[in-house]
């Protein structure tokens, strides 16, 4: 979207291509890029299975997790830099607690996210 990431480190999430890497204003934007990277430039070398690790910042912890292995609880009630976000947390008993504390409506596992979800939650 040409936001910078880093004036929003609470929310940062990270595609690694080797020594390389893409920053991201929130999940959201990144699994955008993740499901069509050609989309958004010549990035012909940003392909899924040349990812070398993916973070993001578990929002209760404020530290970096593994993005494949956390849990996101989406329509929440708390929004991030580009509005309704994919809300990260590195264990399944916060991303509960956080889903009931802030409405949220479902929880989901890095493999139960569709190319789709990212652009629903942009149309609320």
């Amino acid at each position: 979207c040409g936001m910078f990431a880093h004036k929003y480190p609470k929310w940062v999430a990270k595609l690694h291509y080797g020594e390389k890497y893409f920053a991201f204003d929130g999940v959201k934007d990144l699994m955008k890029f993740y499901f069509n990277p050609l989309k958004w430039g010549k990035y012909t070398n940003a392909t899924k299975d040349k990812i070398t690790s993916f973070e993001v910042t578990d929002y209760y912890k404020q530290n970096s997790v593994d993005g494949f292995k956390a849990f996101y609880v989406i329509r929440s009630d708390i929004y991030g830099p580009m509005g309704n976000e994919l809300i990260p947390f590195d264990k399944l008993e916060d991303a509960k607690t956080f889903q009931k504390d802030h409405n949220g409506k479902r929880i989901l596992k890095f493999s139960e996210i569709t190319e789709n979800i990212p652009y629903e939650l942009d149309s609320k």
